[in-house]
């Protein structure tokens, strides 16, 4: 088979069994955030190297929720692979960034980390915690498993989160193999498509649950008012999430 189907495959594989294990998991994560929302809260989405990626994926995007605050610190970007790699394994460095977050007291906060395993992400998660926040942790169980803590306490993402979603990600992440080396990584995919249906069954929730409309965005390249619609909704939720 070719290296691009046997991806696709793969990837196949993975979202089925992340849809189907999942379900119970996502449902609780689904809850929390609806609920926070319906109060007056916004969801915080967090993540470091490449995992970025995926906590910036639900920011102002067609069809996601508008009060959705991404805690993006510049240090830790997947634009400098290099330096963020380094800097999520900076003990006490979430102190930092939690210290600027406006995180309050039963707001939900999702903290993407493929691996789990680094001090940033896994401090992050305690962090916001402690602030009273319900702490989502979207991370491969396996992958975490099989690599060795570098969090000072030895704990893993996992291990630390209210609600635990597992992507059912690969330990290295890449999945097709070629000579010995392997190549076609999942994580970035398998969490984009995680986060989206976290939002779905939210935005659900919250119109059959809560009888409130949902808050959601809608692309500003369909017609002229969705613009106008967008910024009225943004301006909402203006002094909690920077619109940019």
């Amino acid at each position: 088979m070719n290296a691009d189907l046997a991806y696709f495959a793969a990837l196949q594989e993975h979202l089925t069994a992340m849809a189907t294990a999942e379900r119970p998991a996502i449902e609780r994560a689904a809850r929390a955030v609806a609920d926070s929302i319906a109060a007056g809260g916004v969801v915080h989405y967090f993540g470091s190297g490449h995992s970025q990626l995926v906590a910036v994926e639900p920011l102002q995007r067609a069809g996601g929720l508008a009060p959705v605050n991404v805690i993006a610190d510049p240090a830790l970007s997947p634009v400098a692979p290099r330096h963020a790699g380094a800097a999520e394994r900076v003990s006490g460095y979430a102190a930092a960034i939690l210290r600027t977050s406006d995180i309050r007291a039963g707001e939900v906060v999702v903290v993407v980390s493929n691996s789990g395993i680094n001090a940033v992400p896994v401090e992050f998660a305690l962090g916001a915690r402690e602030l009273g926040a319900t702490v989502v942790a979207v991370t491969s169980r396996a992958h975490s498993l099989a690599a060795e803590s570098r969090h000072t306490g030895g704990q893993r993402l996992l291990d630390v989160a209210d609600i635990v979603i597992d992507t059912h990600g690969s330990p290295g992440d890449t999945v097709v193999p070629l000579g010995e080396l392997a190549v076609g990584a999942l994580s970035t995919v398998l969490g984009a498509a995680l986060v989206n249906a976290l939002t779905c069954r939210a935005a659900q929730l919250l119109a059959e649950h809560h009888k409130q409309d949902p808050p959601l965005i809608v692309s500003q390249n369909t017609d002229a008012d969705a613009e106008h619609r967008n910024n009225e909704l943004l301006e909402r939720f203006k002094d909690r999430c920077p619109r940019g």
